[in-house]
């Protein structure tokens, strides 16, 4: 089994808002930690989960944890946990958002602009959010048509959705976006000998959006800047958002995946994880606040998978 987590949060941070799905507190991701052991998994590298994938007969459940973007919270919260414990794990980076103090995660200044119910235009593509819009829909919603309007353009006009936000985000008073990873940090992490560091493209484009040529240049972009600042040939990606409907066409997927150095890639797909898997589309399971024992349970042992009882 493999994680997917990406932002960390402290003991006391609200479970509510618009982007919690991608959140975990410190505190449930050791308590996850703690539970998993219990239930016997090993806990390998991204190495050692491409050897294992085809190794037969293992009686040991196996689990790698990952992380996605590249939040500063991965080192401060996330880092102390997984050292006390051992825990080897990935960080699959999207480069532009290194050593960034304004990087484009327009999921953050969506969830600001709608909790401060802002009158939002988006002119050009026919969307508004009205002081009516507030008051007759929920604002998880909201959130969701506009993610649904980002996801689709913002890749093509990048420009115009920035400015946008932006200043919708200063109208607010201001917005403080979560902070990124240094490429210090990412050193010192790597220097740990637990951590390992994936591509997860330059700008975090959606696949689908993206020609073959667009597609292997955000991957080859972003495994050179990680190249560059570590000294790494990172082998090892994740697509944003990682859906099918996120992937786009995956004909050309084991050229792309082969001409850019990548021996294995992941989705999001709640799929069983084994040897008979595309290895350029292999399944993680999402992990947030929500998680539970059972949770764990019905994940690692492929039960949930599978659509059967965990038993």
């Amino acid at each position: 089994m493999v994680i997917t987590l990406h932002r960390v949060t402290a003991e006391d941070a609200p479970l509510t808002g618009l982007n919690s799905f991608i959140e975990m507190r410190v505190d449930k991701l050791e308590a996850a930690i703690v539970e998993l052991k219990k239930m016997g998994a090993k806990f390998v590298s991204l190495a050692g989960l491409e050897q294992s994938i085809h190794e037969k007969g293992i009686q040991q459940p196996i689990v790698h944890i990952s992380f996605d973007d590249g939040y500063h919270d991965n080192y401060s919260l996330a880092f102390p946990v997984l050292k006390k414990h051992h825990i080897c794990f990935s960080i699959f980076l999207v480069s532009d958002f290194i050593d960034n103090r304004q990087p484009f995660l327009w999921w953050y200044l969506l969830e600001n602009i709608i909790e401060n119910e802002l009158v939002v235009s988006f002119e050009k593509y026919g969307f508004e959010i009205t002081q009516q819009t507030y008051a007759t829909v929920s604002k998880d919603k909201i959130f969701e048509q506009c993610r649904k309007l980002l996801l689709e353009n913002a890749d093509k006009d990048p420009d115009y959705f920035k400015e946008k936000l932006f200043d919708y985000a200063l109208q607010a008073g201001g917005f403080l976006l979560p902070g990124m990873l240094t490429w210090q940090q990412v050193n010192e992490m790597l220097e740990s000998g637990l951590c390992e560091i994936g591509v997860h493209t330059k700008t975090h484009p959606r696949f689908s959006n993206l020609s073959t040529m667009e597609r292997m240049e955000e991957i080859s972009v972003c495994r050179n800047e990680i190249k560059k600042h570590t000294g790494i040939d990172a082998a090892y990606f994740a697509y944003p958002y990682g859906s099918p409907a996120d992937i786009g066409s995956t004909a050309s997927i084991d050229d792309i995946m082969k001409a850019c150095g990548i021996r294995l890639a992941f989705t999001t797909r709640s799929l069983e994880l084994n040897s008979m898997r595309n290895k350029y589309l292999l399944p993680r399971e999402f992990l947030n606040n929500s998680a539970t024992p059972y949770t764990l349970k019905t994940r690692l042992t492929g039960a949930y998978q599978r659509g059967i009882p965990a038993g």
